[in-house]
């Protein structure tokens, strides 16, 4: 099969420019799982997110497992490939976009007690390790998802849907529906 093509953040973004509502980017950190990419991938694209972010060092790439895990949602998910991860947010930041880092830290505010209203990039980090420091510094706010059991963290891909379906229901709840048109609720 063809090398899986790329985009450059910037073309990224452009893509992002064009959506009917403000725009959720999913950055990966250091993911090295093939299969926690792909189910990133398949989680972000069923649940409306308009793209993935990844470095190109210390971190997998699209691969045909990630392909398989992903169910076909590479054929309309972008994917940004960049050389620095933390030029990347920034970039982003520049663009507009507000960026979530996800910890296990119960110290960090709860997803369910954030507003996820505007231009957003959750950053998702690497299986057992989490963000890197210097990845925790660029990010505007970290986030974390509040746990009961004695297990201390999630895996990658499930704590990603986590957010992800957070980020989502928020705005589906803050769209009232009426017959055949929706208009945002302006309450």
């Amino acid at each position: 099969s063809a090398p899986y093509h790329y985009l450059e953040l910037g073309e990224l973004l452009e893509t992002t420019k064009h959506t009917p509502h403000p725009p959720v980017l999913v950055v990966a950190d250091s993911i090295t799982d093939p299969h926690n990419l792909g189910a990133i991938i398949r989680t972000a694209e069923a649940l409306g997110a308009q793209g993935l972010v990844i470095p190109q060092r210390r971190a997998v790439g699209i691969t045909s497992t990630v392909a398989k895990v992903a169910a076909g949602a590479l054929e309309t998910f972008p994917v940004a490939r960049v050389v620095n991860l933390n030029r990347a947010l920034e970039q982003l930041k520049e663009a507009g976009y507000w960026i979530y880092g996800t910890t296990s830290e119960a110290s960090s505010p709860s997803v369910h007690t954030t507003e996820f209203n505007t231009a957003i990039a959750i950053v998702i980090g690497s299986e057992g390790t989490g963000l890197s420091l210097t990845t925790q510094k660029a990010c505007d706010a970290l986030v974390s998802i509040p746990l009961q059991g004695k297990t201390p963290s999630l895996n990658a891909s499930v704590a990603a849907g986590m957010v992800l379906y957070e980020v989502f229901r928020q705005r589906w709840n803050r769209t009232v529906t009426v017959k055949d048109f929706t208009t945002e609720d302006v309450s």
